[in-house]
């Protein structure tokens, strides 16, 4: 009796360790690698429309979901794809961020830093709730998007999803080009 109740802690902490992956490795709600992407419409940070139509033919899509202009985490990652933004651009890809606040909000957001990449809005959060990155009263009692990243590759079917566990817990800029660089690579083979 003794032995099975040391055991059961062992192997409880076992099996929960085994469940546990690397951060953003686990399967979250919504779309998932290998399905359609979702295909928004959404207005940029000067009113304009983009869809998903809109990507060049041949281009992936990185789709950066971020919290808010207000999160300092999420305007440093968006200003090191700013830096990065040619060699996204060398790898056939765009780049679209998405949070929930309102166009004229994401207009002084950009205003401000001069992204080189639109600067969508999604009120609804029909986007986020399409990849499972829905943030239920993450900001001030509001609905948010979790930190997120999502690649849709050329034939429009996602190739990549990461949910961060914290505004800080994303892919580097570098992880993401290597990631590009070889599916860009395999495509040629």
């Amino acid at each position: 009796m003794k032995l099975r109740a040391l055991l059961l802690p062992i192997l409880a902490l076992c099996l929960g360790l085994v469940a546990c992956g690397p951060p953003g490795s686990e399967k979250p709600g919504g779309l998932a690698v290998g399905d359609d992407a979702y295909s928004f419409s959404l207005s940029d940070s000067t009113g304009r429309k983009m869809s998903l139509k809109d990507v060049k033919p041949g281009w992936s899509l990185l789709l950066v979901y971020y919290r808010g202009h207000w999160c300092e985490a999420c305007r440093n990652q968006m200003l090191d794809l700013k830096e990065d933004f040619e060699k996204f651009s060398q790898l056939q890809t765009a780049i679209a961020c998405i949070s929930v606040e309102d166009v004229a909000t994401s207009a002084e957001f950009n205003a401000s830093w001069r992204f080189p990449f639109p600067i969508l809005s999604d009120p609804s959060l029909r986007s986020m709730d399409a990849y499972g990155f829905r943030h239920e009263k993450g900001h001030e009692g509001k609905d948010i998007s979790k930190p997120g990243i999502v690649i849709v590759g050329p034939d429009k079917k996602v190739i990549y999803k990461y949910l961060g566990h914290s505004p800080v817990d994303l892919p580097t800029n570098q992880q993401l080009l290597d990631f590009l660089r070889d599916r860009l690579a395999a495509t040629k083979r």
